[in-house]
């Protein structure tokens, strides 16, 4: 007979974590397929590879990108000193209509991560861009292969954070706030990202970062359009006139990979802009506000805000101002994400989805 932890911990994974994969799974349904082929010709046409590329053992990502294609091969090449055998990423856009959102900028995500990993931050190294789609037929850039296993989006209910002691998980969620705070206290103007936004209009990045969201919003046009605009004005009139740091923008827990308890990469920059730390740390409290299990179910629990406020803090951050504008923000970008990924989904699974989806209007909505 299973025990009382293994049957809560069965009920808590089938509420958070099927919804999320099913959330997971329609995105990459629609993701336009890129053959060894098209990857072959990129890699063959850089200035740094000499001759022939083969490319062998061409595979999925899993559970891993709802939004953006992701295709992981071996490449041999020879880069002029010597020839090597490597396992690479391929990440490019979608081509559907019914893709994640209104445009994808693959070559600005290529920068800020190029960006990052010249300043010391762990990111999968970029290493070729096809910025118009020249011969994948879709922009996209291919970057070395990062090892370790990123948790689930539901963090605190299965994966490497779940499965940790509670030291090491401790030592991990350092981790996880030790390179937060590198990336929010990098150099913008010497990594030459002064300028960097997410291309909307705007008086400045972050102004342009709510914009694009809506924008989205106006495209994939859903039936609860209306009940979003509110929340958009409110976002544009109360918005605080901070001073602008880099923002990694989807900082979920499931974006940064472990390997034996060790942080070895921060993945998906696509919705990084220039921003504020708030908008990042919103976002994983929120994370770990919905998706813990339930108190009376024994299992581990997430840490609360304020600790994981504090943690940041003694991590080298600062301390948050506005936060509870930032929780507005980062629900505000969920719900986008979410309603463009249900409206290619059956009303059924639809309404399966709903305590998900809720949870997030419900933040919003402040009820």
């Amino acid at each position: 007979m299973r025990d009382h932890h293994s049957g809560a911990l069965e009920s808590t994974k089938e509420h958070a974590s099927s919804m999320l994969k099913s959330v997971i799974a329609t995105g990459k349904s629609v993701v336009h397929k890129i053959g060894p082929l098209q990857i072959r010709r990129l890699i063959e046409s850089q200035d740094n590879v000499d001759g022939a590329v083969t490319i062998e053992n061409v595979r999925s990502s899993g559970e891993v990108g709802a939004s953006s294609g992701i295709v992981i091969f071996t490449a041999t090449y020879n880069t002029g000193a010597g020839t090597v055998t490597s396992d690479l990423v391929l990440r490019h856009a979608p081509k559907s209509d019914a893709r994640l959102f209104f445009e994808y900028g693959l070559a600005r995500e290529f920068t800020v991560q190029k960006a990052a990993a010249l300043s010391g931050i762990p990111v999968p190294e970029p290493l070729w861009l096809d910025a118009e789609g020249e011969f994948l037929s879709v922009p996209g850039y291919i970057m070395r292969f990062a090892e370790g296993v990123a948790p689930p989006a539901s963090a605190w209910v299965g994966g490497p954070l779940f499965e940790a002691s509670p030291e090491d998980r401790k030592h991990m969620i350092r981790q996880i706030m030790d390179v937060q705070v590198k990336i929010h206290t990098l150099d913008i103007e010497k990594a030459g990202l002064k300028n960097f936004s997410m291309g909307a209009p705007g008086k400045d990045a972050f102004e342009q970062a709510i914009h694009w969201y809506w924008q989205t919003w106006e495209w994939i046009d859903v039936a609860e359009f209306s009940r979003l605009q509110p929340i958009h004005k409110w976002l544009l009139e109360n918005r605080p006139r901070d001073n602008f740091e880099l923002m990694h923008g989807d900082a979920s827990l499931h974006n940064y990979m472990f390997q034996n308890n060790q942080l070895t990469a921060v993945i998906d920059w696509e919705m990084s802009s220039l921003g504020r730390a708030e908008g990042d740390l919103a976002l994983q409290c929120l994370g770990n506000k919905l998706f813990a299990a339930p108190v009376e179910s024994g299992l581990p629990q997430p840490p609360s805000e304020q600790e994981w406020l504090d943690d940041y803090y003694r991590a080298g951050g600062r301390q948050m101002k506005n936060f509870d504008y930032y929780k507005k923000f980062s629900a505000y970008m969920v719900v986008v994400a979410i309603s463009s990924l249900q409206r290619n989904m059956p009303d059924e699974q639809r309404q399966a989805q709903a305590p998900l989806i809720n949870a997030f209007w419900k933040e919003l909505e402040g009820g």
